[in-house]
């Protein structure tokens, strides 16, 4: 998947491929397929609150916007609080809080950070 090897160079990250493979097959984190658009997620808990990881995501344009409400409910079903996600890429920052979405401090390997709280 040419969105994959993206992501991989996005974040150096050359084994996400088979990081996400083992984290679905080891029910860690759950893929959801809607046409051409997909994401990961991966529950976590932080300081006993539970949220969701958007570990990966990819669709034609708006698939971002498209999907929200659907990983929303998902998230709430198992209780989580907020949502999150990090990316390298800069259009985000312009294209995410449109969305609903606030800038947290970047992480640790420097990729922007954005969160939801449900």
């Amino acid at each position: 998947m040419r969105g994959l090897a993206r992501i991989a160079s996005d974040t150096n990250n050359p084994n996400i491929s088979t990081e996400l493979q083992d984290a679905i097959r080891n029910r860690v984190a759950f893929l959801f397929v809607r046409g051409a658009d997909g994401f990961v997620l991966k529950p976590v808990v932080e300081q006993g609150i539970t949220g969701v990881l958007v570990w990966v995501g990819w669709g034609d344009g708006g698939a971002p916007e498209r999907h929200l409400p659907e990983v929303k409910r998902l998230a709430r079903l198992i209780g989580a609080r907020w949502l999150r996600f990090h990316s390298a890429r800069k259009g985000w920052l312009r294209v995410a809080p449109r969305m609903g979405w606030v800038r947290q401090p970047d992480d640790a390997d420097g990729l922007y950070v954005f969160q939801i709280n449900l």
